[in-house]
């Protein structure tokens, strides 16, 4: 039975229409049980009119093969107006040409134009007018059909016997089932609503929660590509600082700012190292500028803790000025002169031991990772010069130490020349001697031999 019901019914369908052919078959069945009983019914009263329930049986299971075949349009169709057709040939048969209509049978035939309501979708306009008007069509031409579809048969049993009362209680069951489809459709209608509802709610949170981890996603993926870009914009500044500072530049230190504004964007820079020549006054002089106006500096020279930029030395940390007093500097361009809106001092130091200072004006604030940068760049200033210093006096005391093995080379040498003089000449002594020795012996001989 369930392969009855469900024949045509194709996955691939419209949902409403799969429903509305599942309805088919079922009122096919219900259909060939009505033609069955109308079969019955007519064996025993009216034989004549056998042959025409039997058709409606037939026609029945021809609908439900209609469907299996997919074409349940057609298959609908003759449901439509199947049985309202079999109510119309008896009414048409069972009263005499000049006999009234039978009020139970016309009754019969309304209740029976229901049925299109309920097997086609107001979506199906066409096949639902088309049906509509093939039922009410059956109807107002009863009274015509009645002229010529002539049997003798008795009509009294329907107009005042008990199939009179039969066939109002017919058509009201007809009405009840009609309503009861409706009913129950309404009723799978709101339960699948329902369903969808919830359905669409789970899929609406369940997107809700897609949504929400796409956007964390994105979000990291764009952190990550953030972090990614300001590492990269790091390590490559870092990289191009690092070739400057293993060039052999005279002018290093002007390179050096010069490079450092422009990569970060900066509209003034200067750079101040440690005096070294005055061991006895310490103190700090400005070694390269970018863009500086004249009188920003009416000295190069900044005592140690004078100002921002000896304090900063003194304190050996950063120090960010974010509201610029208007009298600290002006930026001049073509366009007049401007105050910057952020100052970054940096101390140019490696662990505890500073160096020197870095300044920078700007008409925007540097950013955490910039700031890191400019104090990453400061470390490596003062390993370069911290390294330069110590590779310098290690080559001066090298040349000092060379210079003093020479001298005491000479000095070496010309005391091994005095040495070998001394040998001489102390070797020629002691010939000397020996001659005198030999002289004054040859003179004590001579005495002593000569006559007293």
């Amino acid at each position: 039975m369930n392969f009855i019901f469900n024949a045509g019914a194709n996955p691939e369908l419209d949902k409403y229409l799969i429903d509305k052919i599942k309805i088919s078959n079922q009122l096919a069945v219900l259909m060939s049980l009505v033609g069955l009983s109308y079969t019955v019914f007519s064996v025993f009263f009216y034989p004549p009119l056998t042959v025409y329930p039997v058709f409606c049986v037939l026609l029945s299971f021809g609908a439900i093969a209609l469907n299996h075949l997919g074409l349940y349009y057609i298959s609908r169709f003759i449901l439509s107006t199947l049985v309202i057709l079999l109510a119309f040939l008896y009414h048409g048969f069972l009263v005499q040409p000049g006999e009234e209509m039978i009020i139970s049978m016309i009754v019969i035939e309304f209740a029976l134009s229901v049925i299109p309501w309920i097997l086609i979708d107001f979506r199906e306009r066409t096949l639902l007018t088309v049906s509509l008007v093939a039922c009410y069509s059956l109807i107002f031409l009863q009274p015509f059909a009645n002229e010529f579809l002539s049997i003798e048969l008795d009509s009294s049993l329907f107009r005042d016997g008990f199939l009179n009362i039969a066939s109002f209680g017919f058509a009201i069951l007809i009405l009840v089932f009609c309503l009861y489809f409706m009913q129950n459709k309404n009723q799978q209608s709101e339960k699948s609503n329902e369903k969808l509802m919830r359905d669409i709610n789970e899929k609406n949170m369940e997107m809700g929660q897609q949504q929400a981890d796409l956007e964390k996603n994105l979000s990291e993926i764009a952190k990550a590509r953030a972090l990614e870009e300001r590492q990269n914009w790091l390590t490559r500044g870092i990289a191009d600082i690092s070739d400057i500072l293993r060039q052999d530049n005279k002018d290093i230190h002007s390179t050096l700012i010069t490079s450092i504004v422009k990569y970060i964007d900066a509209t003034q820079g200067s750079i101040f190292m440690v005096n070294e020549n005055d061991s006895d006054h310490e103190f700090l002089e400005m070694v390269a500028c970018y863009a500086y106006e004249r009188k920003k500096h009416f000295s190069k020279k900044i005592e140690i803790g004078q100002g921002l930029i000896g304090q900063c030395y003194l304190e050996k940390e950063t120090i960010l000025l974010k509201e610029v007093p208007e009298d600290f500097v002006n930026i001049t361009s073509g366009l007049g002169e401007a105050v910057p809106t952020f100052v970054a001092i940096i101390p140019i130091r490696r662990e505890t031991s500073v160096t020197g200072v870095m300044e920078f004006a700007l008409f925007h604030e540097l950013e955490d990772y910039q700031i890191e940068f400019l104090e990453k760049l400061g470390q490596n200033i003062a390993s370069f010069f911290i390294e330069n210093t110590m590779n310098t006096k290690t080559k001066e005391l090298l040349e000092q130490t060379q210079s003093q093995m020479e001298e005491l080379r000479a000095q070496e040498e010309e005391m091994r020349q005095n040495m070998e003089e001394m040998h001489a000449t102390h070797e020629e002594l002691l010939r000397k001697e020996q001659q005198y020795v030999e002289r004054i012996e040859e003179l004590e001989k001579e005495t002593s031999q000569s006559p007293s």
